[in-house]
């Protein structure tokens, strides 16, 4: 896959750099050794606290060297990242270089511990004193075992000194090796690895690490930890890892799931599937506000100043989630050309105008975005005169779907929003007594609206016994409000507004009343961004309308934040769209994978089940572009929101 990106590298290597002054903390060598491309690394694991001019006075090594063997790095340090720092140390010493003939011959500091070491008991080892400078790499090398060997030999080992004694294993041969040691290890091996027949498994050997089983596999650390999420708990001597993915049959309709989503299975409609879909190349435009000309206020920008601060950052993630679930398609087959453009600024429609005179701009066969009202009508238009579908992203208004059957909008629509409050009700709560109150006459109305319609159309079909009353918080106030909460009976009391200030104080409001009635208050998808007192929301038996839930204790959650975390040094934020950029760029390039130039048709038919976000598109008619019409219902429990049944 070809991903082309105009002008991102700054803002790449900008976005996740931490300005915030970092104290020195001691650093230790790992004593985590690997060669790669012929050469000896240390495997660094970065610690809260450390610095590259810390890690680099540790290792003897310069920042420019650290940077060239590690790319990530360019996104800044973040802890847990897993450094490959070239052991300088070891190149000069000497003793590495001597054949390995001459070991024997030489060496009295060798052959002064070993006769300490009990020959008569042959404990499996000898010791050995450590001269000035040398390094674990080239001991291995000049007794012919492992760095992991000798790591096996002295357990709690923590750093190489001159003058301390460490334990060498003896390498075993064939005249000193039993028969039975020799036959019992190999007969338990070649009984475990059989299912590894094809090469597509393999069992971990003790002293193996993840690095090494890639390195010797010809596969990536990323990969392992896709296909085998029991390495969350640690890799372990007798597991059974997993090397590759499945090979995708095209003629067979395979059962297609994202390594961090195991439970995304696309619907794959008889008359809309077809098997050469996956032969073509398609073309997609990400257009995101990065912001590049303001690049330098932020890399000349104070240190103490956040990095939040800066509009520059608000997109990186989303980008970030787009991208890592196009590379998880690649590996099932899609072919695409991504577009990567610095095309949105607010209150500015210049930015996406020339961004749309781009040379293959009318040719494309998705678009995401842009983010901001003006940019996105403008994109909105030429998307429609090029019959090119178009995704927005974030906006929840009703509006820009009208008149244009190729908008996508991924924000849960109104009548979503009624249709699940209404059946919410109906199922759990029949005979309640229903207080719906808008902040003011504008904000919600259409939800507002559709809601209190079908309410009273159960109601007047029998279907539902409950009672509906309305209210406006700004004109009737609290006061007005709580005269409708009827003592005795189930008051379910939903706020439809997301206003910063009239929120909080709505629920401020509402909580006395917690303690002599029966209250569930409603509130809509947003209110997790709110400061809102937890005590009350407790008292209140809080509920809410999401499109946006993420079970942090799902596996393929946990699957996504590693891959995240390994690829771009950073920690996946709901907050900063990390997760819908993923679903998003999941869900609409799986569709072109099954459904190819079709996909604008046959994507109502495909509802798909995201780590945040969920998917069920369709349009109120054939004028209008598609709405995601899926919600849940969370509610708080033991202080964790979770969805109701």
């Amino acid at each position: 896959m070809r991903f082309r990106v105009f002008s991102l590298i700054l803002i790449v290597a900008s976005l996740l750099v931490n300005h915030a002054n970092a104290q020195d903390v001691a650093i230790k060598r790992s004593s985590v050794i690997e060669n790669y491309k012929g050469k000896p690394y240390y495997i660094h694991f970065v610690k809260q606290g450390e610095t590259l001019s810390g890690i680099s006075k540790a290792y003897n090594v310069t920042i420019e060297e650290l940077n060239a063997d590690n790319p990530a790095l360019d996104k800044g340090l973040k802890a847990d990242m897993v450094l490959k720092i070239p052991q300088k140390a070891q190149m000069e010493v000497p003793e590495i270089d001597v054949p390995k003939k001459e070991n024997t011959a030489v060496k009295p500091k060798t052959d002064k511990p070993e006769a300490t070491a009990k020959p008569q008991a042959d404990p499996g080892y000898i010791i050995y004193q450590v001269k000035k400078q040398e390094t674990l790499y080239g001991i291995s090398k000049q007794f012919n075992v492992t760095v992991d060997d000798i790591l096996k030999m002295n357990p709690g080992f923590d750093s190489l000194k001159a003058g301390m004694d460490i334990k060498i294993p003896k390498k075993k041969t064939a005249d000193n090796v039993n028969k039975t040691e020799a036959k019992a290890p190999e007969t338990k091996t070649e009984a475990i690895a059989k299912p590894a027949a094809a090469q597509d498994e393999i069992l971990v050997k003790s002293g193996e690490t993840l690095y090494s089983i890639a390195k010797n596999n010809n596969t990536s650390i990323d990969n392992l930890i896709d296909l085998n999420p029991q390495l969350k708990d640690g890799l372990k001597a007798g597991m059974v890892l997993k090397l590759h993915k499945p090979v995708v049959n095209g003629s067979a309709k395979p059962d297609i799931r994202t390594e961090t989503s195991a439970d995304i299975k696309p619907v794959v409609p008889s008359n809309c599937y077809s098997a050469s879909n996956l032969n073509k190349t398609y073309n997609i435009a990400l257009l995101l506000p990065f912001l590049l000309d303001e690049a330098s206020d932020v890399l000349e920008a104070p240190e103490l100043k956040k990095t939040s601060d800066f509009e520059n950052f608000n997109y990186f993630q989303f980008y970030a989630g787009f991208m890592l679930a196009a590379d998880s398609l690649e590996k099932y087959g899609l072919q695409a050309n991504i577009q990567v453009l610095d095309a949105d600024k607010l209150n500015d429609t210049l930015t996406i105008r020339q961004a749309l005179r781009k040379p293959g701009m009318d040719k494309m066969n998705l678009m995401v975005g842009p983010v901001y009202a003006n940019s996105f009508a403008v994109a909105a238009r030429y998307a429609r005169k090029h019959e090119i579908g178009i995704v927005n992203p974030l906006s929840r208004r009703e509006n820009i779907v009208d008149g244009n059957p190729y908008v996508f909008k991924a924000q849960v629509s109104a009548a979503g929003i009624a249709t699940k409050l209404t059946a919410f009700i109906a199922d759990h709560y029949p005979n309640a007594n229903i207080i719906s109150v808008r902040n003011d006459a504008k904000e919600y109305k259409a939800a507002a609206d559709q809601f209190e319609a079908q309410v009273k159309s159960r109601i007047a079909a029998h279907t539902l016994k409950a009672s509906l009353q309305t209210a406006t918080f700004t004109t009737d106030q609290m006061a007005g409000i709580t005269k409708k909460i009827k003592p005795g009976v189930k008051n379910i009391v939903i706020f439809f507004s997301n206003n910063k200030s009239s929120v909080p104080n709505f629920v401020s409001l509402l909580n006395p009343r917690s303690k002599t009635d029966d209250i569930i208050l409603v509130g809509m998808d947003g209110w997790e961004d709110f400061e809102l007192e937890t005590e009350f929301l407790v008292n209140l038996n809080y509920h809410q309308l999401t499109s946006s839930y993420i079970n942090y204790d799902s596996e393929a959650v946990r699957q996504f934040i590693t891959r995240f975390r390994n690829k771009y040094g950073a920690v996946p934020v709901s907050a900063k769209h990390a997760f819908l950029g993923y679903d998003l760029g999941w869900y609409f390039l799986t569709s072109l994978m099954w459904y190819g130039d079709d996909y604008l048709k046959c994507i109502p038919a495909n509802a798909g089940h995201g780590l945040q976000f969920n998917f069920d598109f369709s349009a109120a008619d054939k004028n209008k572009g598609s709405q995601n019409q899926h919600v849940d219902m969370v509610k708080l429990v033991d202080y964790k929101m979770m969805k109701t049944e």
